[in-house]
């Protein structure tokens, strides 16, 4: 494993076999480098000790409508959450340099796994980052997600988001790429392309090729910065 430091001064470790880093990395910490930290229990990003949004949060304005508490619905949409922590795994392996006989997972998974499998094999992947936490600045807002895989995808780099969901909520997604776009350039990463990938239960996978404008994810911003705003004391903003 190498250790780079990008331009904002952030903590890479990237293994051998993954792509080089951009040339404006370095391999020595600068002075005062900031500290991301990452709390998976709550879904909670701190940066210097102090709690900053992440692209999941930001994008929320863009969710299905709220469900019945103990429904359909909500038990559905634990399941895909479950299903989507597992697999994610799954994928994550299978970049690494895993094989698909080495791992383990429930059997009414596997079926995935073989969409999974399909894809890697009908397209060519180099990771770069996998799984990497990323922090930055738009609009004013310092944020911090962590986008599923960057990499040359078919040739391009890309940002490519996994997605296990029966159906994929465009719009959020759409938004979330273009949080993970916009990370990816305050770190001195400069992807040209963006994708869902919708894995099926049937074993095949839907590619989404996602614009690249990114009105919506400002729109996400715009709305964080209003609500935290600060109003003056007597009267409102």
């Amino acid at each position: 494993m190498s250790c780079y430091y990008n331009g904002a001064g952030q903590r890479f470790r990237l293994p051998e076999r993954l792509l080089e880093p951009p040339d404006c990395w370095a391999q020595e910490a600068p002075d005062a480098a900031p500290d991301l930290t990452f709390d998976p229990e709550g879904h909670v990003y701190r940066l210097d000790g102090r709690r900053v949004p992440s692209v999941t949060q930001l994008t929320r304005i863009f969710s299905a409508d709220p469900v019945q508490k103990g429904g359909p619905a909500e038990l559905a949409t634990q399941a895909a959450a479950e299903r989507g922590v597992i697999l994610h795994g799954y994928i994550e392996h299978r970049l690494r340099g895993g094989d698909r006989e080495s791992c383990e997972l429930p059997g009414g998974y596997w079926r995935y796994a073989d969409g999974v499998d399909l894809f890697l094999a009908e397209h060519t992947l180099e990771p770069m980052l996998v799984e990497a936490p990323l922090h930055g600045e738009a609009e004013g807002v310092q944020f911090a997600g962590t986008p599923d895989c960057v990499g040359l995808f078919d040739g391009v780099l890309s940002v490519l988001d996994w997605n296990f969901s029966s159906q994929v909520q465009k719009t959020r997604v759409g938004a979330q790429l273009n949080g993970y776009l916009s990370l990816c350039l305050c770190n001195d990463i400069f992807p040209g392309a963006l994708y869902c990938v919708q894995f099926l239960p049937d074993g095949t996978y839907r590619l989404y090729p996602a614009g690249t404008l990114a009105d919506s994810f400002y729109l996400c911003l715009s709305v964080y910065r209003e609500i935290h705003k600060r109003h003056p004391r007597g009267g409102i903003a």
